[in-house]
């Protein structure tokens, strides 16, 4: 264990964060999400947890990108312009971070898929909520 570090953020998720730089992105996906086959590049499962869990844990080491307009985007619903409420929980929980000056976008599922196949790597979560799915791209620390 480190001090300071939420536990549920493991070996390899720190190390994928660490390794991201500047615009890179990453995605927390539910356990419906077809994650290893529109994961271009590398899954990191943490089950047992929700895609909630795991944005509140991330958030406290990565921070988000300021240059992009919209550096969090949502899985939109089918055929509804209300968010599910799965995106309701995570811009609470981004509100409630050190990041609650930045936007959200909600994509439609076919290109939030295309986005995931961009991503540096995908966390995949036990989260059974319907679209609770989201990519966040990485920004800079100013010192």
């Amino acid at each position: 264990m480190l001090k300071n570090i939420d536990p549920l953020l493991n070996p390899d998720v720190l190390y994928a964060l660490q390794a991201m730089g500047h615009g890179d992105s990453l995605a927390i996906v539910d356990a419906n999400f077809p994650a290893h086959s529109k994961a271009a590049k590398r899954v990191i499962s943490l089950p047992g947890n929700t895609a909630s869990d795991t944005l509140k844990a991330v958030l406290t080491v990565l921070p988000l990108d300021q240059f992009e307009q919209f550096p969090i985007k949502t899985m939109r619903q089918i055929d509804s312009d209300t968010p599910p409420e799965a995106a309701l929980n995570f811009t609470y929980i981004i509100d409630k971070s050190e990041e609650s000056n930045h936007q959200s976008e909600a994509v439609e599922r076919q290109r939030f898929y295309e986005l995931v196949e961009k991503c540096q790597f995908v966390i995949s979560t036990s989260d059974l909520r319907p679209y609770a799915c989201l990519i966040l791209t990485k920004g800079v620390i100013f010192g």
